[in-house]
């Protein structure tokens, strides 16, 4: 493993038992846990999704003092979104997402983690996602690999993922929201959707072997939605971009990224131009 400037082993080390031991407590938290809703009525928030903030936050401004930490649930979040004052613009950003898939911890079906993201000079530099349901965290970089690990056990290398054909078939993940939006995506003949609900687990899930690429089309994704992932799916050799950029930035102090996103195999980005951009094409002569 190279020398990586960013971070040293140790601070690695730290915030990958600091992000465990967050989805160890939103496991511990779960039965009776409190639920309540945003200023959305459909956006739902639970006691474990701010007492998971508070741990990492606090932590991670513990020793890291001068960057700057950015939560999901934080207040400043909800000002800079309503455009009432900047959100961050130093050069290090931690983001969290203390539960990505607060609906499917609410519901108990396993599909949801805890994320963590560096951003460097507004560049996804190192993540962290862990996977409560089966106790193993992903975490990585560019310039470092991606690795990962079961609680307790040793960090395994993730490498040598295959291309993906361009021209072929293509196992698709995409948000159900997304996939209500683009209806027309479940016709395509070169198309298999792969559903799943978080999105650092749709990344895993390419990392695992079980997708090819992971695509949003929608434009409503948020900066803590994918900076952990981001960077760790780079770490691992994958395509980070989007139908009309070759990679993905992070332009802080905006939290919303505002253009599609793909990330998966090599050849993702080529793949999804060559079938999605004449369907999304169509799809909005129609609707004008």
């Amino acid at each position: 493993m190279a020398f990586f400037k960013h971070l040293s082993s140790e601070d690695i080390e730290s915030v990958s038992r600091l992000v465990e031991e967050a989805g160890e407590l939103a496991l511990a938290m779960r039965d009776g846990v409190a639920i309540s809703h945003k200023a959305n009525f459909d956006d739902k928030v639970t006691g474990a999704d701010t007492a998971l903030s508070a741990l990492i936050t606090d932590h991670l401004k513990q020793r890291f003092p001068t960057d700057c930490v950015v939560s999901e649930e934080d207040d400043q979040q909800l000002h800079a979104s309503r455009g009432e004052e900047p959100l961050c613009t130093a050069a290090r950003v931690w983001m969290i997402d203390p539960i990505d898939g607060t609906q499917n911890y609410i519901l108990d079906d396993g599909q949801y983690c805890v994320m963590v993201g560096l951003v460097v000079d507004l560049q996804p530099m190192f993540g962290w996602v862990y996977e409560p349901h089966t106790s193993i965290l992903y975490f990585g970089g560019p310039e470092y690999g991606a690795f990962k690990r079961k609680l307790g056990g040793e960090s395994i290398p993730i490498v040598d993922l295959p291309a993906l054909n361009p021209a072929g078939r293509a196992r698709l993940l995409m948000g159900s929201r997304d996939r209500k939006k683009h209806s027309w995506i479940a016709d395509l003949a070169v198309v298999d959707l792969v559903k799943v609900g978080s999105i650092g687990l749709k990344v895993a899930r390419i990392l695992e072997g079980e997708a090819d690429v992971f695509a949003h089309l929608s434009c409503k994704l948020k900066t803590w939605d994918t900076a952990g992932p981001a960077a760790i799916a780079l770490g691992a050799g994958l395509e980070v971009g989007g139908l009309d950029c070759d990679r993905l930035l992070f332009p802080l102090p905006q939290v919303l990224h505002d253009t599609s996103i793909i990330m998966g195999l090599p050849g993702s980005l080529d793949w999804c131009r060559n079938h999605l951009v004449a369907p999304i094409e169509r799809a909005d002569r129609k609707d004008s």
